[in-house]
């Protein structure tokens, strides 16, 4: 039985662990528009610098956000003034934003 709760608790750490790696970063965009109500902002993994797999797009006043990649993958959703939202691809996949 110890063996077990042990095992599990070191199943939980690692797993946590890993999933440190997978975090997004959203900032706004440096070679985006802000004109008007839309602000730009990029968003891709973070230590990955991969150009095909960062998003670009627009955020409104209102917090909807509107990204694509180079390779035409889209997300899309809201993120409140506090940082927090979800985004959703064309997929169905959800992604939740949270400030660090």
């Amino acid at each position: 039985m110890k063996r077990i709760i042990l095992s599990l608790a070191f199943v939980a750490i690692s797993s946590s662990a890993f999933a440190w790696d997978n975090r997004y970063e959203i900032k706004t965009d440096p070679y985006g528009s802000s004109m008007g109500d839309s602000t730009g902002i990029e968003m891709r993994k973070k230590y990955d610098y991969d150009p095909s797999t960062k998003y670009r797009g627009e955020i409104d006043n209102d917090g909807s956000v509107r990204m694509r990649n180079y390779n035409g993958d889209t997300l899309r959703g809201t993120i409140d003034s506090d940082g927090y939202g979800t985004l959703r691809d064309q997929e169905g996949n959800t992604y939740r934003v949270r400030p660090r």
